[in-house]
């Protein structure tokens, strides 16, 4: 076996001279500033440049002398530090670097980011995560972020990447460390993380030569053994490292493990020169530095002293002693080998020079103390927060999908319950699928009951799809990565279920543990628990994202590596950062502030929400203030909005545009060929678009409500009552009720009102007035139910409704106001506008509620030209015909039924516009008396809603016309897109 053994090493040094391999960057370095140091070290000096120590600046000044003493005394040639804050470390850093004569290495276990070992900065995910990946230029990216990150607080070598195969599901210290099993895979990403940082001009360490990843035991607790031969070392382990070594990398750190098929000597591979030399060095070819691991770990100090491990890993070909205990103990032991002939001294100053050489690549040779200032704010940069978010996405991976469950379509046709198994409070996971749609959600703690599992089950059996997440794992195999019996119970019983999505939010090897997992619908891991990684679940689900991501394990034989299904988005809205669509966080979130904060300030609104979407992405949506100038209730995304004359193109309209499809209306025919009332009267002529466009020659408006009351301010008894009763059925405020056949006479009211002498644009609520009504006789069937069934259901805008007192509490109301003239009380959940009040709060002007979310659905709706999700309900023929100026020969702005820019809007200056002059003309919206506002620009595929009670407690509160808040408001949100562009390194 021996000599097959060397056969094989002596043929790949003999290969070796035929392969590409890059020398590591620095060794190109101009050597005068090296040999400079060198002529003038003693050789003390030398050996300390090879020496790290450790450092914990959480232990104050005990810990800052005795690094101090190291540096000065020993002349130490680097500094790893463990957990700490970043301010923590940068500081002591910048400290230690003024005491040195020869710049450190300042390094960090930053294997997947410094929150690998510091506290409030980026969480890039793990590395398994990392492999699940599909686009390795993102990898990369991270990389140079995290590269930049490392420069940013002084750091100048980074211990990582971990370039172990985890080919061991009970691995204890590798692990989800790894990029999984497949060694192409973990060399591909390997390589470009390592190059990314390499690129800032970063040192990295490719990490645990040669192969962490198939053992059972952790060798900081003890010496692992495995038993594998060179061939399958060659092919399996060796690759991720062959690969960095072809490419170039600066560093590789040994591993405390022993391979007696390749070293029958058992010393470990850091003390092995077989495995360090002949093998890494004379084989693979590796010229850079290489770091050894820990040297406290029980896998050396178990069997060696501190000094005699020193030397043995020096004579095997370690280039850096790592985490040393004593420097002075260390040191004395190296020149005593050097005495005694051991080691010649021209190795040391051979391993030195190497470390000097990557010094000058690092630039230490000029060093520069980093500048510390704003150092929060440039280490969570906008740009690192969307990496690491896109990373998280692209990690999630659907390794099942029965009859293509996922993405979820006829979301009309789903009652849906979510299940948080392990918590006892609701998710991330459950307030994203949230988002999309109604859903109920349940619970079950870790501590739950049989009882307890065994009710929630009985009434999960009321609905027809089951999202399930699985939380409160851990991510190593200890106690079976903690999936506990409740776990199991629960998921058990929910797999009974037929139709079931289980997202696993941890470590896919804990999934061994669960029987019949396979009998799932859909089932998603991603590979973590963070907010980022439930959130992506959430829109994978719901097709707001693409999923191309693959196991980079095996969980068993249903689930194996590369397994994972691909599928496209499908058009809902997508929740991310605004740097994704070109917006800078910063920036837009200061702008928006300001104005929510000058606007509550002067009491032009109690509060306001603000949502911004842009390319079918939500990139902010924020609440401020209070419901009230009260200030007894926050104000929240969940709030419910009287979306006031919002509601005449997000009721009725979407459904006549329909019925112009489908030809049961025709825009050019008069209105009375439908509504036979209008017959014999002044409106017999006009047409359907005349009346969309408000170019019919309608007045504006008819006070109605006046009639309802006498000259004492008392109620018509013959037409309102407190009570309700057969004649008096129909509710229009908290204690009144209007006579069933009121109705009739506001449409005849509408008939018998005046016209224009000249059909010229004057905006009316009268036409709209009367679409629910001409609907209803139209399609046979319920205007109200019509617009449920046909349109809100399918795209998931399950707040949006008439009369919404009968489906939600009152303090999930935004009050509009204290309506002191003819409800007399102050109007929370019931409409504001007193005629849609006497419809029943059902009409075409006015009189939907619902959230900022679901009013974005919408209008994202007509931005894809009639389609949303799965949802295909308008040709984009119909929406832009809809959606243009219908007479600019008579200076009428309007479309049909929507509102458009002034003409000549970008001519003007921003007080005279309206809206934003940056609008394009192809941009439609509208807005509402209550206060809110939304504008879609298909051009920028720009969407800005805001929304507020301006009206509360009085509509005589005109300041946010006055001021021309809400243009304002757009025209800053406009000189934001392209405020950042995402770096292409």
């Amino acid at each position: 076996m021996r000599n097959i053994i060397s056969l094989l090493l002596l043929l790949a040094i003999f290969l070796q001279g035929f392969s590409n391999t890059n020398r590591p960057a620095f060794l190109n370095e101009s050597p005068r500033w090296a040999d400079s140091l060198l002529s003038k070290m003693t050789l003390e000096q030398k050996i300390g440049q090879l020496i790290m120590v450790t450092t914990y600046p959480s232990q104050g000044e005990a810990n800052d002398a005795q690094i101090a003493k190291w540096i000065s005394d020993y002349h130490v040639g680097g500094i790893l530090f463990l957990k700490t804050s970043p301010h923590e470390l940068a500081t002591s850093a910048k400290k230690y670097q003024s005491i040195a004569q020869i710049p450190l290495f300042i390094a960090l276990d930053a294997e997947n980011g410094l929150s690998f070992r510091l506290d409030s900065v980026i969480r890039y995910p793990h590395a398994m995560g990392l492999g699940a990946i599909s686009n390795d230029s993102l990898i990369y990216r991270m990389g140079r972020e995290i590269g930049q990150q490392c420069k940013t607080l002084g750091i100048n070598l980074n211990f990582s990447p971990v370039a172990d195969v985890n080919s061991n599901p009970n691995n204890p210290v590798i692990n989800y460390r790894s990029f999984g099993e497949d060694p192409q895979r973990v060399a591909q990403k390997s390589w470009q993380l390592a190059k990314g940082m390499q690129d800032e001009h970063i040192l990295v360490s490719a990490k645990h030569f040669p192969g962490h990843g198939d053992t059972s035991f952790d060798s900081h607790l003890t010496l692992p053994s495995i038993k594998r031969d060179y061939l399958l070392l060659d092919t399996v382990d060796f690759l991720p490292f062959k690969t960095c070594i072809a490419n170039g990398i600066s560093g590789i750190m040994t591993a405390h493990i022993n391979m007696p098929d390749i070293d029958k000597s058992g010393l470990p591979a850091t003390l092995s020169e077989n495995i360090m030399t002949s093998i890494l060095k004379d084989s693979l070819g590796f010229e850079g530095l290489i770091f050894s691991d820990g040297m406290n770990m029980k896998g050396i100090t178990a069997h060696f002293s501190e000094g005699e491990a020193a030397v043995k890993a020096l004579k095997a070909g370690v280039d850096v002693i790592e985490f040393v205990i004593n420097p002075k103990v260390v040191i004395a032991a190296i020149v005593k080998a050097i005495e005694a002939g051991e080691i010649s001294r021209e190795l040391i100053a051979e391993k030195c020079k190497k470390v000097l050489l990557s010094k000058k690549w690092l630039g230490l040779d000029k060093y520069k103390q980093p500048e510390l200032k704003n150092l929060d704010a440039n280490l969570n940069k906008g740009e690192y927060r969307l990496t690491a978010a896109l990373l998280y996405e692209q990690s999630v991976t659907l390794i099942q999908n029965e009859s293509d469950i996922v993405p979820l379509q006829r979301l009309d046709t789903l009652k849906i319950a979510s299940l948080a198994i392990g918590r006892d409070f609701i998710s991330p996971f459950q307030i994203q699928l949230e988002k999309y749609m109604e859903i109920d959600h349940f619970f079950v703690s870790l501590n739950a009951t049989d009882d307890e599992i065994n009710k929630i089950s009985s009434e999960l059996k009321n609905y027809n799809l089951i999202i399930a997440g699985i939380h409160g794992t851990n991510l190593t195999p200890a106690n079976n990565y903690k999936m506990t019996g409740t776990h199991l119970k629960t998921i058990e019983g929910v797999l009974q279920f037929p139709n079931t999505i289980m997202s696993f939010f941890g470590n896919p090897y804990a999934l061994k543990q669960v029987k019949n997992f396979e009998n799932a619908s859909a089932v998603i891991v991603t590979y973590s628990e963070t907010y980022l990684s439930q959130n992506s679940a959430a829109q994978l689900i719901f097709g707001a994202i693409n999923g191309n991501s693959t196991l980079p394990v095996t969980i068993n034989q249903h689930f194996i590596v590369g397994q994972g299904e691909t599928i496209k988005k499908n058009g809902r809205l997508k929740y991310t950062l605004p740097e994704e669509v070109g917006f800078n966080s910063k920036q837009l979130n200061s702008t928006i502030d300001s104005f929510a904060q000058f606007g509550i300030q002067q009491r032009v609104f109690p509060g306001c929400q603000v949502l911004v979407a842009k390319n079918g992405k939500v990139v902010f949506h924020e609440s401020y203030g209070y419901t009230t100038y009260d200030s007894l209730r926050l104000l929240e995304k969940s709030h419910l909005y009287d979306w006031a004359s919002v509601t005449k193109i997000t009721g009725p309209l979407p459904l006549i545009m329909k019925m112009t499809e489908d030809s049961l209306l025709n825009l050019d025919q008069p209105f009375s060929n439908y509504w036979s009332n209008f017959l014999g009267s002044n409106k017999e002529l006009i047409t359907l678009r005349e009346i969309l466009a408000h170019q019919a020659g309608l007045k504006s408006w008819i006070p109605l409500y006046y009639d309802l009351l006498k000259k004492n301010n008392k109620y018509r008894r013959s037409i309102i009552r407190e009570y309700p009763s057969l004649r008096f059925p129909t509710r229009i405020s908290s204690k009144l009720y209007i006579h069933k056949d009121y109705k009739h006479q506001i449409f005849a009211s509408v008939k018998d009102s005046e016209l224009l002498l000249k059909k010229k644009y004057v905006y009316s609520d009268l036409g709209f007035i009367l679409f629910p009504e001409l609907i209803t006789q139209l399609k046979a069937n319920d205007y109200e139910q019509c617009l449920n069934d046909e349109f809100l259901k399918p795209i998931g805008a399950s707040s949006v409704s008439y009369n919404p007192y009968r489906f939600y509490s009152k303090e999930e109301f935004v009050p509009t106001e204290i309506d002191n003239n003819f409800r007399k009380e102050a109007i929370q959940g019931f409409v504001h506008d007193e005629t849609a009040a006497m419809l029943g709060g059902i009409s075409g002007h006015a009189g939907l509620f619902g959230t900022t979310n679901d009013l974005a659905k919408i209008m994202q709706f007509y931005l894809q030209k009639g389609s949303y999700g799965d949802f295909h309900y308008l040709k984009p023929a119909t929406v832009e015909q809809f959606t243009k100026v219908q007479y600019p020969k008579n200076d009428n702005r309007r479309g049909l039924g929507f509102d458009k820019p002034y003409i000549d809007n970008a001519k003007k200056e921003l007080k005279d516009a309206f809206p934003a002059p940056d609008v394009s003309p192809q941009s439609f919206g509208h807005t509402g008396f209550t206060g809110i506002f939304v504008w879609c620009d298909p051009k920028n595929e720009l969407m800005v809603i805001f929304m507020s009670n301006r009206t509360y407690p009085t509509r005589e509160n005109k300041k946010l016309t006055q001021l021309n808040f809400r243009t304002g408001l757009q025209q800053a949100i406009y000189s934001k897109v392209g405020a950042f562009k995402y770096p292409m390194y």
